[in-house]
């Protein structure tokens, strides 16, 4: 997020998360209003370098903001908004980026506060792979031409009655509202989001073949100690490995997969007979 000073920015942060827990379930609408804005200040670089401008008195700023929302954002979205125009950021897309990373928030707080947190982290995601796998579904999330009311369709045929809301909603953001980054990985991001609300460490396995459920648990306590914490587990099944493990935890790669071994000894083998 920002290169605000410290104390200020986590300031922001509690009270960002204060209002969005207080909320409980309605805190949706605050992230969708956020998402808004967040759309408002890509689209007009203009209303981004006043809202960041250090000439300008944080008052002056906050009296801006007011302004352009007027009455179509609900109050406790606007005070939030006043918040993040009222600190100093290094480069005016950090404004940008702060509200759009609270939006996607709101609704991991919504999803918290009606206990399926877990079950939108877990369907995110496997919404990411199957839009690695599946060649045609990424090219149509994609297409640029298509209507963004023709995505959101799309979306909602693929999702609606068989994922969380919040889901929905989140995918939807990603594939129509995204700012940089492809999208597998941006929904990976709000998958980590996810988890790192429940404060734990996203732990990604590749395996050749579905673990067996002592396996999947003694290896999850294994990454536990490692991580020096709670760890979620998402577990991919790539038949082509041949066999082994291949574990993502975080920067660290721990890649103890056959065809892994087979490469290294490949290399071995050339580099001995030149």
């Amino acid at each position: 997020m920002s290169e605000v000073d410290g104390q200020s920015h986590a300031e922001l942060r509690s009270r960002f998360e204060s209002a969005v827990s207080q909320a409980g379930g309605d805190a949706a609408k605050i992230g969708d209003a956020l998402f808004s804005f967040a759309e408002l200040l890509d689209a007009r670089p203009s209303v981004r370098r006043a809202l960041t401008d250090t000439g300008r008195g944080p008052a002056d700023r906050e009296a801006l903001l007011r302004r352009l929302t007027g009455d179509r954002l609900d109050a406790t979205s606007v005070d939030l908004l006043a918040a993040c125009v009222s600190e100093r950021w290094a480069k005016p897309g950090e404004l940008t980026t702060t509200i759009e990373e609270f939006g996607v928030l709101a609704h991991l707080f919504a999803a918290r506060a009606h206990d399926r947190l877990d079950t939108v982290e877990e369907e995110l995601f496997r919404f990411a792979q199957v839009v690695r796998r599946e060649r045609d579904l990424r090219s149509a999330l994609l297409d640029r031409a298509a209507p963004p009311e023709a995505l959101s369709g799309l979306i909602r045929r693929l999702l609606d009655g068989r994922s969380a809301p919040e889901t929905v909603r989140l995918v939807e953001h990603a594939v129509l509202e995204r700012r940089a980054g492809s999208l597998e990985s941006e929904l990976e991001r709000v998958s980590e989001l996810a988890a790192r609300l429940r404060a734990r460490r996203v732990a990604v396995v590749h395996v050749a073949a579905p673990l067996a459920p002592e396996h999947r648990d003694r290896l999850e306590r294994a990454l536990s100690v490692r991580a020096d914490g709670p760890v979620q587990m998402n577990i991919v099944v790539e038949p082509g490995l041949v066999g082994g493990i291949k574990v993502e935890l975080g920067d660290e790669v721990v890649d103890g997969t056959v065809a892994s071994r087979l490469e290294g000894a490949q290399r071995q083998l050339v580099a001995s007979t030149q």
